[in-house]
């Protein structure tokens, strides 16, 4: 039998080496801007009031982040929105004139439209300790469930809309979270 060939041996340390920095370099690069980056959910302590455009406030109760990447302030729209361990809450603000029945019409057909939510037809009407009064519905779609509060003030020409959602069996846990948001709801006449 034929003797085989010998290989000759050749070093494997520099390419280890290389491959190393890179990887070193890599994690090191996104631990850096990880630290740079607002993080996107940031804590709210108890009782504080968060401002929803300029005339329109509400206090969050405890353990609710707020979603800075979500969140938007403008001069005609603003929007806050709150995460929680069981759900998410937004209270969003916007210019309308038109009528409340209309702004309800309206935010059902975006959701069935745009969010592919199933409303359920349960319309009720809703009063807050601040004066806030309007119509409430509930929706669900695959993952989640939810409840709209849909108010407008014909003075200032503006709809408040409020939607609490959760995933189907974390909904009735949530719901008194969400009631205690809606009941601390002021507004300021523009």
């Amino acid at each position: 039998m034929p003797e085989l060939p010998r290989r000759e041996p050749y070093r494997t340390w520099p390419g280890g080496l290389a491959v190393l920095a890179v990887i070193v370099a890599y994690v090191s690069l996104w631990v850096v801007l990880d630290d740079q980056t607002k993080p996107d959910l940031e804590p709210i302590t108890a009782g504080s009031v968060q401002q929803v455009g300029p005339a329109v406030s509400f206090v969050p109760v405890a353990g609710w982040y707020l979603d800075a990447t979500d969140s938007s302030q403008s001069d005609s729209t603003s929007s806050v929105v709150l995460v929680g361990q069981a759900g998410q809450f937004n209270v969003q603000v916007l210019p309308w004139e038109g009528t409340l029945a209309e702004e309800v019409e309206r935010q059902k057909n975006i959701d069935e439209a745009i969010g592919r939510a199933r409303v359920i037809d349960n319309d009720a009407t809703f009063a807050t300790a601040g004066g806030v009064s309007g119509t409430t519905f509930s929706f669900f779609d695959q993952e989640d469930q939810g409840r709209v509060w849909v108010s407008v003030d014909e003075a200032a020409d503006r709809a408040i809309v409020m939607v609490g959602r959760s995933p189907d069996s974390a909904f009735d846990q949530s719901l008194p979270a969400y009631q205690a948001m809606i009941d601390s709801v002021r507004t300021e006449q523009s």
